[in-house]
């Protein structure tokens, strides 16, 4: 397995991952609509022809921004949760809330909406609304529903332990820290997701925001989470 992290700027990261001869596209960054950014350009270590999969982790700009571009450049079918969607459709971000005051910090200076040329729409070709084996698809993988960020999101994890999270969990501010989402709908969701993942056989999270993160970093924040809303 090969795992490529692709960083928009100090926004987001997004993954391509190769194994077996194919890659699959977790995530696909930004829309940034600004003069000499491309997809084509952020993937330039990738070999786009051999991307077979696109999967969206969750509905919000900084991940799934890039869609359109990712869908025009690698033809491979989208893999999501129908909550994708709405922002799929119209670009409109699925709902959040502020969970903390780490949360707060993070909304004021980064995740705060703001106004967006809205991607050209594009459609959800693999809807997911439970665990989803990906062996079918040429990876040993396997997609997870990890609600509690949003309630579209999913996680893959590969049966290696290489689990890709999205905004699950995160360091939101690149300080070295390792911590659940800190914009959360659902708390308890959350702490559900955290102990699936668990479960699943996590060694490594690679995250939206940060990251990677072993499973230890990952234990201890979902200790801090459950039992003080760390």
């Amino acid at each position: 397995m090969e795992i490529k992290t692709i960083s928009v700027g100090p926004v987001s990261n997004f993954y391509a991952v190769e194994e077996n001869g194919k890659t699959m596209l977790i995530d696909a960054g930004c829309f940034l609509n600004q003069p000499g950014w491309t997809l084509k350009t952020a993937m330039s270590g990738v070999d786009v022809s051999n991307v077979s999969l696109i999967v969206l982790t969750h509905g919000h700009m900084d991940h799934a921004g890039g869609i359109h571009h990712a869908k025009v450049l690698t033809g491979a079918p989208i893999l999501a949760h129908p909550g994708c969607e709405t922002f799929l459709k119209t670009g409109t971000f699925t709902p959040y809330v502020v969970r903390n005051e780490l949360g707060q910090a993070f909304y004021d200076n980064i995740a705060a909406p703001a106004p967006i040329d809205a991607p050209e729409p594009v459609d959800i070709d693999i809807p997911v609304t439970e665990e989803t084996d990906l062996h079918p698809y040429g990876f040993n993988a396997k997609v997870i529903m990890t609600p509690g960020h949003t309630l579209d999101s999913i996680s893959v994890v590969f049966d290696s332990g290489e689990a890709f999270v999205g905004d699950t969990i995160l360091d939101p501010f690149g300080e070295g820290i390792c911590t659940f989402a800190v914009l959360s709908l659902d708390d308890e969701a959350l702490k559900e997701s955290g102990k699936r993942l668990l479960d699943a056989g996590l060694q490594s999270a690679y995250s939206g925001h940060g990251g990677p993160f072993t499973r230890a970093q990952v234990e201890e924040a979902l200790f801090n989470l459950i039992d003080h809303n760390g």
